[in-house]
């Protein structure tokens, strides 16, 4: 604890010696204090049916980014406190678990393209995994969302487009499966794909995650961002397959649909559907909580819900309020979500004091 400790007073002097020098070059780096507070009722719908309260993904997060000169960027985002804070500072150096390190990154840029290393987010993309955790409703999310550790020390090398219009990065790093990064030699191989053409905003990747030496998890994900005027749609269809002979395959469909009134709410419905032919690839066991972590092969995972977001602020989306339900086939429950998440950028109260 006195190691994550002195990272955090580091990690402030820096920003506070930093933005003394950016006052004076008009380079501010940004740091973004996000904090999610909600309270999550479990209603039985059913004999045996999962109930009680929680408090869901209540969490005190931040993101601290900039750059340094013309081609140097870097970008670090962590979780300080969850539900469950204590895992977070236990066994940092495990990479088959989540600690208070999301990402860390430095970059460097020379025209078109951009060099990436550091602990980063494994580029399997999708709409369900590109938002951070802080902002993302994990009760209507995949089960792939809910057991991988997608964090891993990795590399990468990325173009951009003339237009900006299309990015494309090719990723190496850890694997999940690893329990000690590069320790085992398993390995990642991703190439994802950005685009951004007006009505059409794609996130599309193909992966190769190493559980055995030799033998890969291959993944293939294609995100599918909608956008017409008011109305939004995100689909993603995943497909995964875990085994050389081509026996096991896991597919899924998730979608959210949603409605923007007067940029002020976000009415939102999203629901997925996982069909796997064996065996759970990334589940660990079958536990007794509302989003099961191990879905079984002779009973597909379907979950649904949608909801309200209200952002309150004026001609701003910091402060956003939500509140929804969810349901699955696997808990005979109804979940019920009220919350707040705020994004506060200390670095707009410097700039206000320059």
């Amino acid at each position: 604890m006195k190691k994550i400790f002195a990272l955090t007073v580091a990690v402030l002097c820096y920003f506070c010696t930093y933005s003394q020098e950016a006052k004076e070059s008009g380079n501010y780096p940004t740091l973004i204090i996000m904090h999610r507070f909600e309270v999550n009722p479990y209603l039985s719908t059913g004999s045996e049916g999962y109930k009680g309260v929680d408090f869901g993904n209540t969490s005190l997060c931040s993101l601290f980014e900039g750059s340094i000169g013309e081609h140097f960027s870097y970008s670090m985002s962590n979780h300080w406190l969850t539900t469950e804070t204590k895992p977070l500072y236990q066994d940092i150096l495990r990479s088959d678990e989540s600690d208070f390190i999301d990402w860390l990154t430095i970059s460097y840029t020379l025209g078109r393209f951009t060099f990436t290393a550091g602990k980063d987010m494994i580029a399997i993309g999708g709409y369900e995994l590109d938002p951070m955790d802080v902002d993302q409703h994990g009760l209507l999310c995949s089960t792939l969302y809910q057991t991988i550790s997608i964090f891993q020390l990795c590399g990468a090398v990325g173009y951009t487009s003339k237009d900006e219009r299309t990015f494309l990065s090719l990723q190496f790093g850890a694997s999940p499966f690893s329990t000690q990064s590069f320790k085992d030699k398993l390995f990642s191989y991703s190439l994802i794909w950005y685009g951004d053409y007006d009505w059409f905003v794609p996130i599309w990747s193909a992966n190769l995650i190493e559980y055995e030496r030799g033998r890969f998890v291959k993944i293939a994900a294609l995100g599918n961002g909608l956008y017409f005027g008011n109305f939004g749609a995100e689909i993603d269809l995943v497909y995964k397959n875990s085994n050389l002979d081509g026996q096991n395959h896991e597919f899924s469909a998730i979608g959210k649909f949603s409605y923007t009134i007067k940029d002020k709410f976000e009415i939102f419905a999203r629901a997925g559907y996982e069909y796997r032919s064996r065996y759970d690839i990334f589940g660990y066991e079958d536990e007794y909580v509302f989003n099961p972590t191990y879905v079984s092969s002779n009973k597909n995972y379907a979950f649904y819900g949608g909801g309200v977001h209200y952002y309150p602020l004026k001609n701003s989306t910091d402060l956003r309020l939500h509140l929804f339900a969810a349901a699955n086939n696997y808990t005979k429950s109804v979940a019920l979500s009220l919350g707040a998440t705020y994004h506060f950028n200390l670095t707009d109260i410097i700039r206000k004091h320059k």
